[in-house]
């Protein structure tokens, strides 16, 4: 986990002795997710969040500092600019200093947290932690740049991958299979003894699921085996997976997989299950499993529980079945927002989050696409289904389905032919479906999906005529016709709160007449740290009622994690049926204490339970034990290690987390000297950098050897890695390429390279020739060009005219001005520079342009100032060479900028009002005036790095850079 770096005199006595809780959350902005995961701490009654993080997810100008404890910037405008200094607690906005209290607020390596409390005061936005489903959302009470941008984009337009994510179109890596590879394994060992009645009865459990290459496919294995009976179950699984749509040759596959896998649920034929068989399709992974539908499914070590969240509401909540596997089934789909999260939480305290998000309208298929998805299937009862079902887009608004099923009914095998149009129509979907089944019977349904205001409305009407299937099934009194709605949204509660609200209504008409009803409502709320979930579910059939009712109720008090549950039923004779409470105490960093009881009025009888858990570092470990008031008393032990090697160092890796379903990355830094891609023997590794995957910050760092081990990618998805430039320590140093973009597998280990190459920086002036006078003039795009005539980098010289184009590595450029916008301007062309970058780091300056109007030619290598407008300055008036000669050479000054105008530089000290502290000095570049701009006189490196790191963001726009004087001195002297 994240080490951390806590000053002293951050803790006060409050919170001495309490233990901090490392949490993941996803952010959001609006109706965008701005990131998958940020980290965050609990402390006590605080969370304490990443500034920096968050100010770069939503576009503020504040940069962290977290060596040095503080940070600087502005919010929205630079008028109204941002300093903060934790060693001093002192924290400066707009020129108003103040205080804070010490113990909200902690520097880690790379980023400082802020409690939530604090941030909302300094940064104009409203922030909504919500713990139970891990999520934080942002509500800005002003205009953001972000929103603005989100405002004129449509995002979200691909299902399954998040909408604030800009693709940043790193180059792809395709991940080579191996015949066999070394698995990855998530195993559990458990042992129970178990008393009651005199009798004492022992148990023990071993689970393992592996997940690698092998034949060249992705596969995986499930064993379980336990004392009581040694025969172990077996499940494997084989295949491969390509979002691009590469896989079979003409068959364009996405994926297929043969071995042990679930049949697909068909709508109103048949239902999923478990068994063999051989599955192949073309959809796209991430896109619902259905149009309006969608199952989530995989595999649940056991002990774990996973609850799924739509839309920031609990909808559902299983255990890990028998074969060590969870099934949603059939979660209805919505016009408009459709958020899912999926968290699991682990017996030792582990927690884990997917998220995936669905637009309706992505279900479209696009015109001329053809989709096709064929199962072949035997149950684990031996009995045979077969589903192919094929999708065709008609228009941008319109697509066709057909589909074959073959699927046991009642022991009998029956067959099943359907069709189906979905359209889109101005602001609503409309779908028709009809099914033939073998023997005559039919089904028709229509549907309509819409929104009105901010309620999502799902409608439909199913008429059966002599229809069987394991869905509707085989009944004297058959069902006739089923009306469905079902209406989700949120219900407003004050300005920025909203209580997520669902009611689902069926009825279904037999061929007698007889009319069952059923109702469900369920609406949730978070406020004041505690989230509430209550669910009713009334049914009716006839004469006969029934009305039952779930409360969940979870809070965070300090740091201590409560939750209760309650099972009612209403009617007649209204009572409780069911009442459980847990709470959870964190003692230690990954260390945990549980206490539960549960109370079943029916027995009755009380259970009470107590466990203590280690759920960080290189195992997971669960001691539990707990007694029921008739006697019984139950004392288990489980032990949880998941394993894998780490393919580059050849280290065996240890994880208290499941690791065999999720992906991984082997990834080497270091610096090429010669450019060419490969580590020789004599180049460095670069330790101590950090990554980004998908845009959210890894915790993973380069060892000595240039090594990191970045793990827990999610799979079946194009993911990027990226080098977080912040974490480098020489900001010459630029990674080739800078990121990486990859499909990772269950189990495996991508093995990626990252050459840093020594960039240097060309910078100069743009002068405007006019009446025989030259000025700098701002808002010119320059090009950089290589030896292929590509454009390789662009710039754009600031308001008095000085450029600098960033982070060139070596090779031979051509440098000019955009000649669109010279033409478009009514600019003379003045033609570029050709320039030869060594590769040695060494600043290119002084490259100047001069451009005029009306045609008229110029020498771009002139001096580019007159002594006329040069004698307008009052010489006096700035601290200039004979300054700098009288300070002492042993110390440092810090180096602003630089121009070849000597008008440009006083206009520069001028504009930034620091006359009484800067200075300039005239030294000669290639054998023309230069000019730099030095910035006061400090004893220490550490005094002027420290000056540098406080200056207002205007003033290191050329970033500046700390240098001795008597290195300004000798160059006076040359």
């Amino acid at each position: 986990m994240f080490a951390l770096i806590v000053h002293p005199q951050h803790l006060f006595a409050q919170y001495q002795s309490t233990e901090r809780e490392f949490l993941l959350l996803e952010v959001r902005l609006d109706q965008s997710v701005l990131s998958n995961a940020i980290p965050a701490y609990e402390l006590g009654e605080h969370t304490l969040l990443p500034l920096g993080a968050l100010a770069r997810l939503l576009t503020l100008a504040i940069k962290t500092q977290p060596g040095q404890a503080t940070a600087s910037g502005y919010i929205l405008t630079e008028d109204r600019g941002f300093s903060l200094n934790l060693d001093e607690t002192r924290v400066t906005r707009a020129g108003v200093t103040e205080s804070f209290d010490p113990a909200l607020a902690l520097t880690e390596p790379d980023d400082i947290y802020i409690a939530k409390s604090l941030l909302e005061r300094w940064l104009p936005v409203k922030l909504e932690i919500n713990r139970s489903s891990l999520s934080l959302r942002v509500h800005a009470l002003e205009v953001l740049p972000l929103q603005a941008r989100l405002k004129r984009e449509r995002l979200g337009e691909q299902a399954g991958v998040r909408g604030g994510y800009e693709n940043p179109n790193y180059p792809h890596y395709e991940q080579p299979y191996r015949l066999l590879s070394m698995p990855f394994i998530d195993q559990t060992f458990a042992t129970e003894l178990r008393k009651n009645d005199g009798s004492t009865q022992t148990d023990a459990r071993y689970t393992a699921l592996l997940a690698g290459d092998l034949l060249g496919m992705e596969s995986s294995l499930y064993l379980s085996s336990h004392k009581q009976d040694p025969t172990p179950d077996v499940r494997v699984a084989l295949g491969r997976r390509d979002p691009g749509g590469d896989l079979l040759g003409p068959l364009r596959a996405r994926s297929f997989q043969l071995g042990s896998i679930s049949a697909p649920s068909v709508d109103n034929v048949t239902r999923g299950g478990s068994g063999e068989g051989v599955t192949l399709s073309n959809r796209p992974l991430t896109q619902p499993t259905s149009f309006d539908r969608q199952v989530f499914e995989g595999d649940l070590p056991p002990g774990w529980d996973v609850e799924l969240y739509y839309n920031d509401a609990l909808v559902g909540f299983q255990l890990a079945d028998s074969e060590g596997r969870y099934r949603f089934e059939d979660q209805p789909l919505s016009y408009g927002r459709n958020e899912f999260q999926l968290i699991f939480n682990g017996p030792l305290g582990q927690t884990r989050v997917e998220q995936y998000s669905f637009p309706l309208v992505q279900s479209m298929v696009r015109p001329g696409e053809f989709q096709y998805s064929l199962t072949e299937h035997r149950d684990d009862e031996g009995q045979p289904r077969s589903v192919a079902q094929f999708d065709l887009g008609l228009s941008r608004y319109l697509s066709a389905s057909a589909g074959f099923i073959r699927a046991p009914v009642d022991d009998t095998e029956k067959q099943y032919t359907t069709l189906g149009l979905r359209t889109f129509w101005q602001s609503m979907s409309i779908s028709g479906d009809f099914i033939q089944s073998e023997g005559g019977g039919s089904l028709a349904e229509l549907g309509m999906q819409t929104r009105v205001g901010g309620v999502a409305v799902d409608a439909s009407r199913t008429r059966l005529s002599d229809f069987a299937s394991a869905v509707f099934s085989a009944h004297s009194d058959p069902i006739r016709t089923r009306d469905e709605l079902r209406l989700s949204g949120s219900i407003p509660v004050g300005e920025r709160s909203s209580l997520p609200v669902a009611v689902e209504a069926t009825r279904d008409e037999r061929e007698s007449g007889v009319a069952n009803t059923g109702v469900s409502a369920r609406v949730s709320a978070y406020a004041y740290g505690t989230a509430l979930t209550n669910t009713l579910n009334w049914r009716a059939s006839g004469d006969t009622e029934r009305t039952l009712g779930t409360l969940r109720i979870s809070r965070r008090v300090r740091d201590m994690s409560l939750r209760s549950q309650l099972n009612y039923t209403l009617g007649a004779e209204s009572d409780i049926s069911a009442l459980a409470f847990t709470a959870n105490k964190p003692l230690g960093e990954g260390y945990r204490m549980t206490l539960g009881v549960a109370h079943t009025f029916a027995s009755p009888q009380t259970r009470y339970t107590g466990g203590f858990t280690k759920s960080l570092g290189r195992y997971g470990l669960g001691v539990n034990a707990s007694y029921v008031d008739t006697g019984e008393i139950a004392l288990g032990v489980q032990l949880f290690v998941a394993m894998g090697r780490e393919p580059r160092q050849d280290d065996w890796l240890f994880d208290a987390r499941p690791m065999a379903n999720s992906g991984g990355a082997s990834v080497q830094m270091f610096l090429d000297d010669n450019n060419n891609g490969v580590m020789d023997e004599h180049e460095p590794p670069l330790s101590g950098a950090g990554f980004t995957v998908n845009g959210g910050p890894h915790k993973a760092r380069t060892n000595a050897a240039g090594v990191a081990h970045i793990n827990h990618l999610p799979v079946k998805q194009y993911v990027d890695i990226g080098v977080d430039m912040s974490t480098l320590e020489n900001p010459q140093w630029s990674p080739q390429p800078d990121g990486i973009n990859l499909v990772p597998r269950p189990g495996t280990v991508a093995k990626l390279e990252f050459p840093v190459r020594l960039t240097t920086e060309i910078d100069g002036t743009v002068y405007l020739l006019e009446n025989g006078v030259e000025r700098g003039i701002g808002d010119l795009e320059l090009e950089l060009l290589n030896d292929q005539h590509e454009v390789v980098g662009e710039t754009t010289s600031g308001w008095d005219g000085f450029y600098i184009v960033p982070q060139v590595v070596a090779g031979e450029y051509w440098l000019r001005i955009s000649p669109q916008q010279l033409r478009r301007l009514g600019l003379t062309n003045t033609g570029g520079h050709k320039l030869t970058v060594s590769g040695d780091g060494s600043f290119i300056s002084g490259i100047n342009f001069i451009i005029m109007l009306d045609g008229r030619q110029s020498d771009s290598h002139s001096s580019p100032l007159d002594t006329e407008k040069s004698a307008r300055y009052d010489q006096d008036y700035f601290r200039t060479e004979s300054w700098a000669q009288e300070q002492p050479s042993d110390s440092f000054t810090i180096q602003l900028m630089a121009a070849g105008s000597e008008a440009t530089v006083k206009q520069y000290i001028e504009r930034h009002q620091i006359k009484h502290t800067a200075g300039y000095v005239r030294t000669s570049r290639r054998g023309l005036p230069w000019y730099s701009v030095i910035y006061g006189s400090f004893t220490s490196y550490q005094e002027a790095l420290a000056t540098l790191e406080q200056l207002s963001p205007t003033l290191t726009e050329a970033k500046p850079w700390v240098r001795r004087f008597n290195d300004v001195q000798a160059a006076l002297r040359q």
